[in-house]
């Protein structure tokens, strides 16, 4: 019971509301679902009953009378049969709503368990990968590999059938990402190199081509890149010490253009287009890089040799009469090495480019004289060794 006044729950037995202090009345508990049942219950009551026509006024007021001197013992007892019907109604009611929110429950609960596991199944998502594709659904298709993928991330067969739909949409460049982690997941994988080449032929890519070529070891795999590799250039002269100038031809395949650089220069950034030998003309150590580029960009690797040039003296002049000691006029003839100049002295000083230069046979002049001879390069301007001898001559046989 419940207080009419404030509505307080009442102890049993209490003549005044513990809350408010206002006298007790007998109100009875209400029940908002009750009552909706007892609506239902009585719309089902009066859809069974049939309507009754009365037929006089006279027999109206006649019942009417009849119904006031009669007991009421029969409209007591069908109360109490109506109150035990309803409340067995109310009772069926609300044990099949039970029942239903039970099995919605239920079904939701499975349904929730059933689409969890699919969720995290990988064989779930490629079978209906599959079917999707089998139906020609690209995009969902491409939803289910995407979901295998993030429950198994380095699955590579995944990654080929996924791949395989991005090439069929012309998506190259997602295509490309793909077998790209196939590499990274199997080096070794040849198929994976294959397509990922022809992506990058079909774009021209030569760079990103010889970029995957070198960050490969593997001979098998290199063999797929003999087409897109360029023979470094080769040098005319192997790397070494040399005492005389040279000129450096450099030799590249048929087609492909040479370029060169000096010491530390990058010959594919500065360098200088070959077209000539190349002087080494001066005493030092030359470095020169070399790299042969192809009609399609690419280039080879850089070669390089080193040439250390420190060039050698000329032999001494070749000098007849060799000294001695004459009774009669005579000329000296001097003999000059290759691409050499003579220079002489008569007074035993050491000659150089400013004492005479010899042009022609030179007479012995009379007494006692020392001739001194050098021979110099006019290309290295090296200096040979110093030639001397003496020479007497007296007419007469005057001593």
């Amino acid at each position: 019971m419940i207080c009419a006044k404030c509505g307080k729950p009442l102890k049993e037995g209490s003549l005044y509301c513990d809350a408010c202090g206002a006298p007790v009345q007998m109100v009875p508990d209400y029940n908002e679902f009750d009552d909706y049942l007892d609506h239902l219950v009585g719309e089902e009551e009066s859809s069974d009953t049939k309507p009754v026509r009365p037929n006089k006024k006279a027999n109206d007021m006649q019942n009417t009378e009849s119904v006031k001197h009669q007991p009421d013992h029969n409209n007591h007892n069908g109360n109490n049969n109506n109150s035990r019907k309803k409340q067995q109604q109310k009772i069926i009611m609300i044990s099949a709503a039970v029942c239903v929110i039970a099995i919605v429950i239920l079904v939701a609960a499975v349904t929730g368990n059933v689409k969890k596991s699919h969720d995290n199944s990988f064989d779930y998502q490629i079978e209906q990968a599959k079917k999707a594709y089998d139906s020609g659904n690209m995009t969902e298709a491409v939803s289910y590999y995407e979901k295998a993928l993030s429950i198994d991330p380095d699955n590579v067969d995944a990654r080929y059938e996924l791949a395989d739909i991005y090439m069929k949409q012309k998506d190259t460049d997602a295509a490309a990402i793909l077998y790209q982690e196939i590499i990274s997941l199997d080096p070794k994988s040849e198929e994976a190199y294959k397509e990922l080449i022809s992506i990058y032929e079909s774009k021209k890519n030569y760079d990103a081509i010889v970029s995957l070529r070198d960050d490969t070891k593997d001979g098998k795999i290199l063999k797929l890149f003999d087409s897109y590799t360029v023979s470094k250039p080769q040098f005319s002269e192997n790397s070494g010490k040399f005492g005389e100038s040279i000129d450096l031809t450099i030799k590249a395949d048929s087609g492909s253009k040479i370029y060169y650089s000096f010491d530390s220069e990058d010959p594919v950034k500065d360098g200088k287009l070959y077209s000539r030998p190349i002087a080494l003309d001066q005493e030092r150590t030359y470095e020169i890089n070399a790299v042969a580029v192809d009609d399609r960009g690419i280039s080879s690797d850089v070669a390089t040799a080193k040439y250390e040039i420190e060039f050698d003296a000329p032999d001494m002049p070749d000098v007849d009469p060799d000294g001695g000691t004459f009774g009669a006029p005579a000329d000296i003839s001097i003999t000059a090495p290759a691409n050499c100049r003579v220079y002489y002295t008569w007074d035993s000083t050491d000659p150089s480019a400013a004492s005479t230069e010899y042009t022609a046979p030179i007479p012995i002049p009379e007494g006692n004289n020392v001739l001194s001879v050098i021979a110099i390069d006019q290309n290295t301007g090296k200096c040979s060794e110093i030639y001397r001898s003496r020479y007497e001559f007296y007419l007469n046989d005057q001593q």
